[in-house]
């Protein structure tokens, strides 16, 4: 190979080395560059093309479990489940989700929109990531499922439709302290019905007072209220409370009986049942200790 560097002189010839070495480190740190450029592109864009195949994972929503007992109103029961959620479901926006209205269930027939008696109870798995209305569209849902298969149909034997049966369910549900008495008070409530008397039932002055106190007073039973069945004929106008299947059923299914009246006349909750009062009178007094 020629020398390139033959007829220069040595200072030409130092340029020219000096020019020659200039460009190679030109050339490397282009070609570094390049690369560099090319690395950053490739990465950037396999960044992208994951992310578009592999949705990033995000956190795991927090789970409750919310106990919602029977004999619960709508108030007690938002109270029950921002109490169990840790309040990511307030009280207020459920109560507010069970107003709003806009549920569409062939079961809600005759209520006016009013879910007081529908929002059934049960154990519940809740996530944070639902709304007061996903809630209370689940416990219609469980309604629907829990009172599918009941005999609806039985209420036209006693000329009522199934919203009035929900009604006496939900008097049963709060009147009721053991099981077995469920059918035997709903009994009551269509005898009395039946022969056109007042149901006189005391957990309907408690629904029409908004509270629940441990007993009643003369001026209590006095409260002007459509609920109040001390001083209105017929059922209230609508259910007290979210009853549970067992007092549903007792509605359906009410013991034959003759029995008007029923008094608590036990520490365990039981109560006495008689179709005479002047018997029901002698059991008041006894429990006053006098006449």
């Amino acid at each position: 190979m020629p020398d390139p560097f033959k007829h220069k002189t040595r200072v030409e010839r130092r340029r020219a080395e000096a020019s020659g070495r200039a460009r190679r480190r030109r050339n490397a740190a282009i070609a570094t560059a390049l690369c560099v450029t090319v690395a950053i592109c490739v990465g950037v864009g396999g960044y992208f093309i994951y992310r578009r195949l592999v949705p990033e994972k995000l956190p795991e929503p927090e789970v409750f479990k919310v106990t919602v007992p029977e004999g619960l109103t709508i108030k007690q029961t938002a109270e029950k489940v921002a109490g169990q959620t840790g309040g990511a479901v307030g009280a207020a926006e459920f109560e507010a989700a069970a107003k709003a209205g806009g549920y569409e269930y062939d079961f809600l027939e005759g209520s006016g929109g009013n879910l007081e008696g529908f929002l059934f109870p049960k154990t519940y798995e809740m996530t944070d990531e639902e709304t007061g209305r996903d809630v209370v569209a689940r416990m219609l849902d469980q309604f629907g499922k829990e009172t599918g298969t009941l005999d609806w149909a039985r209420a036209q034997a006693y000329n009522l439709t199934r919203y009035d049966v929900l009604i006496i369910a939900s008097m049963v549900e709060k009147e009721a302290k053991v099981p077995e008495e469920r059918p035997i008070i709903a009994s009551v409530i269509y005898n009395r019905l039946g022969a056109g008397m007042r149901l006189q039932i005391d957990a309907t002055v408690q629904y029409a007072l908004g509270t629940w106190k441990p007993e009643l007073t003369y001026d209590d039973l006095e409260v002007d209220s459509p609920y109040n069945t001390y001083k209105v004929s017929g059922p209230p106008p609508g259910p007290i409370c979210n009853p549970g299947f067992e007092s549903i059923r007792a509605a359906l299914c009410p013991e034959e009986t003759d029995y008007l009246y029923y008094l608590l006349t036990s520490p365990d909750g039981r109560h006495s049942f008689t179709g005479d009062y002047e018997q029901f009178k002698r059991w008041k007094e006894e429990q006053s200790g006098g006449p």
